[in-house]
């Protein structure tokens, strides 16, 4: 299994939380910088990973309502790829 981890301290605008993302997940998987393409990419997942994204208050304090969309976003992805879980913390 493919473990990833993401610090969402390095979520402070949407950009940033984008960039955290792309670098961890991979360029070549990841284009765009939206919600859109963060679900295409997570839901293209092929082999077994599990996506850990520490310190979760921090997102939730810096991006508003975009943590909820992108914790939906994120949940979605899961009950679409059976290859992909993601543990918040």
């Amino acid at each position: 299994m493919r473990s990833l981890r993401v610090n969402a301290e390095e979520f402070s605008s949407r950009r940033g939380t984008h960039a955290a993302l792309r670098n961890v997940l991979g360029e070549e998987n990841y284009f765009g910088s939206n919600l859109d393409a963060l679900y295409d990419c997570l839901t293209s997942v092929s082999e077994p990973t599990e996506l850990r994204i520490n310190n979760w208050s921090y997102a939730l304090k810096h991006l508003g309502g975009y943590a909820d969309r992108l914790w939906h976003v994120l949940s979605d992805s899961t009950d679409e790829n059976p290859n992909l879980t993601i543990i918040i913390e």
